[in-house]
């Protein structure tokens, strides 16, 4: 049985490496970039070449002859001009991953010069120029041409020679920089011009795609089948899709040149009435291996909505389904990601190349009639397999083909979950790592803007917080309060959160994203709505004195609503007032605003108690609380961490207490862990404790046993 652990962990060494690797990463985060771009234009021909006569004759007639003409216009602004748009995309990526050392270089330069140095190199002013060479066909040349143009401007930009620096009153450093990218500019582009010109001239190559067209199909002429072919096709596709670069148009030139025609070939002999030749063709590929695009993906999604268990990874497949039913895969493709994904490097090699084979049998032995009516690329599964082949066996053949690349793909949804986990693992460390450095030196940490693996890990666990909140699966847990002679007077809940087969996550930390996502106001309400259900089971089970407390944050406090709402919740719960206590924070009262106050005020109105947290580092004046009239505080758990080895701690709570006495607030101390630190608190007047010397936080059933065990063995004593 594979051991998942030791080859995740591994998996997961190596796919670090990939990462580290600038040059891969751009083009992976180039395209990605172009994915909005990419779905537009694919949706445009989606809508424009449907191929349901009703639909054509619907649209005719609601819209006119020309309803056509505007996603004409749209593929004219993204697909058919997709060359360029990959020179700016790539460039820019490779100028934000591997400009570090090069600050002054503004990132719009750089895919600036690489248009230039692409336009250059295209020889527009040529007879035989086609605007055709910025669509697909021109896919290989503008990814060459963005990294290494890109790679010439920064080297050139690094030299101190090429700089111009120009300093005058009004321009600042904007123009600058600009004048400092003037050498390096008509260096890199002048390199690609000239490049160009002895192709002309010296190597007679008048079209440098066309040449790079011909090096491919030169790969393919060897071949004297269309089976090879058919695989050497497909293999080479998913190699540079793998890497972030689009095989498919990559390699469109060869599908130009020899599946187009093959596809003509088979159309012309049957309407002859003959026997079709070929077996493979772009039409055979579209139809019955790319199914969901590169990688049949559509075999992928199948996999992870039946055997995932990543939530994130279930919601992107949930997202992608109708694009993928389209053939539409970028999302997923760079979503996952499957590109330098070292856990879906054979399924997505492989699932493609088995189906080639599988599907060419079934058409040889004559299972199923040979392609030869034209599909466009987008058209869905089953509908396609019985338009191009004009048998409800090429639609069987692509559900056979759609089961065994599912069941294929399984097995390495697990394993990519498994690799998951232990990124999670690491990347959860270096979060927590940061995140307690942060806290401990009281600073705010924005971690969803970040762009690195803590930013990456903050937004996957933001998205899982809110899904896991909208679903309800988020808990409450409670922790004792206790007195001196250690009966249960209430319990504090706590938040904890347990992503899908990960532990549980740092409750500041849960807070802190959620403050940052938004979600603090949502996240807030549902732990105040739950508190108050237990309580009043707990109510309910006979623990009639036993006090609920419940913390409240600065943005629900900061909406008007809050006290209705909290009026709203204990009147549905039927709760008394005095059973609930909201706590503050000390920062809170001593930042509030004239909304904090109102608030404050009107829930002292409805009967509420109020507690103040983390009281006594000296943060706030002790005006506060007599101003807001506290029922508790709760001492800064810092003092009672130290209480057994600083005197001046042991002073600073036997301050407070006094102060209690004469302004009537009972005082609570946190993290009591010892009983020497029980005793010493006794002895300064302080009854009330909450710590792990009692009871850790416990889910709802165990704190209600833990209170009645607790307080009859106490009775029993008493008695």
């Amino acid at each position: 049985m594979l051991n998942f652990n030791k080859i995740s962990d591994k998996l997961f060494e190596f796919n670090k490496k990939l990462e580290n690797i600038p040059l891969l990463v751009s083009v992976r985060n180039g395209l990605t970039y172009m994915i909005p771009l990419i779905l537009l234009g694919s949706m445009a021909l989606l809508l424009l070449s449907l191929p349901i006569p009703a639909y054509q004759s619907m649209m005719g007639e609601i819209f006119g002859e020309e309803w056509k003409n505007i996603f004409m216009y749209v593929q004219d602004g993204t697909l058919n001009i997709l060359s360029l748009l990959m020179v700016v995309c790539v460039s820019y990526s490779f100028a934000i991953e591997g400009n570090e050392k090069n600050r002054h270089i503004s990132p719009i330069i750089v895919p600036a010069v690489s248009l230039c140095s692409f336009i250059a190199i295209s020889g527009i002013s040529g007879a035989g120029f086609s605007i055709s060479k910025f669509g697909a066909v021109g896919i290989f040349a503008a990814m060459l041409t963005s990294i290494i143009s890109s790679v010439i401007f920064i080297k050139l930009s690094s030299i101190d020679f090429f700089r111009i620096n120009v300093f005058t009153d009004g321009a600042g450093t904007l123009l600058n920089n600009a004048m400092s990218a003037l050498f390096p500019t008509a260096i890199t582009v002048g390199i690609f011009a000239v490049f160009n010109l002895l192709m002309v001239s010296v190597f007679k190559i008048s079209d440098i795609q066309e040449f790079l067209s011909s090096a491919l199909l030169s790969l393919f002429s060897r071949s004297d089948s269309d089976f090879s072919s058919g695989i050497l096709f497909i293999f080479l596709i998913h190699i540079l899709w793998f890497f972030g670069i689009h095989g498919s148009n990559v390699l469109e030139p060869v599908a130009q040149a020899i599946f187009v025609p093959a596809l003509a070939e088979n159309a012309a002999l049957v309407m002859s009435g003959q026997n079709p030749p070929w077996i493979v063709t772009k039409t055979f590929l579209d139809t019955f291996v790319l199914m969901g695009g590169c990688g049949t993906t559509l075999c992928l999604i199948a996999a992870i909505l039946i055997s995932g268990k990543h939530k994130n990874q279930l919601h992107l497949a949930k997202m992608s389904f109708l694009p993928i039913v389209f053939n539409i895969n970028e999302l997923i493709i760079f979503g996952m990601p499957i590109v330098l994904n070292p856990a879906y490097f054979i399924p997505f090699l492989g699932v493609p190349v088995v189906l080639t084979i599988v599907s060419y049998l079934c058409v040889y032995l004559g299972f199923v009639p040979h392609t030869f009516q034209a599909v466009e690329w987008t058209t869905p599964i089953f509908l396609s397999g019985y338009i191009s082949t004009g048998s409800i066996n090429g639609s069987i053949l692509q559900l056979f083909n759609l089961v065994l690349g599912t069941l294929c793909y399984i097995p390495f949804v697990k394993l990519a979950e498994s690799v998951s986990n232990s990124r999670m693992k690491k990347s959860l460390d270096k979060v927590y790592t940061t995140f307690k450095q942060c806290e401990g030196r009281g600073m705010v940490l924005s971690m969803l803007s970040r762009q690195d693996d803590i930013g990456s890990i903050s937004r996957f666990l933001a998205i899982n917080l809110e899904y896991d909140l909208e679903n309800g699966d988020i808990s409450l847990f409670y922790q004792p309060q206790v007195n001196f002679e250690g009966r249960v007077t209430g319990v504090e809940a706590l938040l904890r959160w347990k992503p899908n087969r990960y532990d549980y996550i740092y409750p500041p930390l849960v807070i802190a994203l959620a403050d940052e996502a938004q979600l603090m106001d949502r996240l807030g309400y549902w732990i105040l709505e739950t508190a108050c259900r237990d309580l009043k089971k707990i109510h309910e089970a006979g623990l009639e004195d036993i006090v609920v407390s419940v913390n409240v944050s600065a943005v629900q406090l900061e909406n008007k609503q809050f006290s209705d709402k909290l009026e709203v919740i204990m009147k549905k719960y039927d709760i008394d007032p005095r059973r609930l206590k909201i706590e503050i924070t000390e920062q809170i009262a001593l930042t509030s605003g004239a909304r904090i106050i109102d608030q404050i005020i009107a829930m002292k109105k409805l009967g509420v108690r109020l507690a103040m947290d983390d009281f006594g580092m000296g943060h706030s004046s002790l005006m506060y609380l007599k101003e807001y009239d506290f029922d508790t505080i709760k001492l800064d758990g810092a003092l009672v961490k130290e209480i057994m080895s600083k005197s001046s701690c042991s002073n600073i709570i036997s301050s407070i207490i006094s102060l209690g006495k004469s302004l009537n607030y009972s005082v609570i101390a946190e993290y009591v862990e010892k009983e020497e630190q029980k005793h010493i608190l006794h002895e300064l007047g302080c009854d009330s404790y909450q710590g792990y010397l009692f009871s850790v936080p416990l889910p709802y059933d165990d704190v209600v046993e833990y209170i009645l065990r607790t307080n009859v063995n106490i009775e029993a004593e008493s008695s």
